[in-house]
């Protein structure tokens, strides 16, 4: 138990890092620990990615930095769509919050979709190492290898060309 006159716990880590590595620490860390692993209902699934994402940007917008540098997108496959069930993953990002409602057409029109998880990216303009500018990372709602590879690859797919590439 901390008393009142005490200053609160930082993380030695975070002087060594930048403000956006530091914010993507704390939400990953905040996540919970445990997946559910059931599969969600469109809705459901866009609750909870709408949901992460505006935490995340809040995170951002608290720390001084600015919530457009982060971005994100439903993961999912449609294994019972014809033409669509070999497809490995496919990703619809999320649009600007006001434009949301585009967001929740197209994930309504899907074909009996499984969706997988959310992908996160976020970019950091105050690192110098390229490869640290533009980071992705996913949160999965399903457990299992056949999930875990599918969202891997989006998560690759993204790294590889960015969302302007992988959308459907």
């Amino acid at each position: 138990m901390r008393l009142a006159t005490q200053k609160p716990k930082t993380n030695r880590l975070d002087a060594k890092m930048t403000r956006t590595q530091v914010v993507r620490r704390k939400f990953k860390s905040a996540l919970p620990r445990s997946i559910e692993n059931r599969e969600l209902s469109p809705m459901e699934a866009m609750a909870r990615t709408m949901e992460m994402f505006d935490r995340l940007r809040g995170m951002m917008h608290d720390s001084g930095l600015d919530p457009d540098h982060a971005s994100a997108g439903l993961v999912f496959h449609q294994p019972h769509t014809k033409g669509l069930d070999r497809v490995l993953a496919q990703t619809i990002p999320l649009p600007r919050p006001e434009d949301i409602g585009s967001f929740v057409k197209r994930v309504s029109a899907l074909d009996r979709p499984r969706f997988l998880g959310v992908l996160f990216i976020q970019h950091d303009p105050e690192t110098e190492k390229a490869g640290y500018k533009n980071v992705a990372f996913v949160w999965p709602f399903l457990s299992g290898a056949d999930e875990s590879g599918r969202l891997v690859a989006a998560r690759d797919s993204q790294a590889r060309g960015g969302f302007k590439k992988t959308a459907n």
